[in-house]
């Protein structure tokens, strides 16, 4: 209960002065709670390493992958794996690359 309430007096204050008007809200600001992971809960990859598709097991045939190419490099990011850390920061051919998801 003690966590509820901090949680409601740090919303209220957030919407205080974040300059929502919330007036003629149909849900009372008071019900509405935060959600989600906090503030960097969710860890980026900043150096990914990668397989040959042919050793690449956890891979079915129909997972979907983003795929990038630059230059005679490409690279496939499951979307197995940006489910769980939605940032991939790396470096193809030289350029930096961000994937997001």
């Amino acid at each position: 209960m003690k966590t509820f309430t901090v949680s409601i007096i740090l919303f209220a204050g957030f919407l205080f002065v974040s300059g929502f008007n919330l007036d003629n809200a149909i849900v009372p600001p008071e019900a509405i709670l935060s959600g989600g992971p906090p503030k960097d809960g969710i860890p980026a990859i900043l150096e990914p390493r990668f397989v040959q598709p042919r050793e690449a097991r956890f891979l079915d045939g129909s997972d979907a992958v983003i795929g990038v190419r630059i230059g005679n490099e490409a690279r496939a990011y499951p979307l197995k794996i940006l489910n769980w850390h939605e940032v991939v920061n790396d470096t193809i051919n030289g350029v930096p690359i961000v994937v997001t998801f």
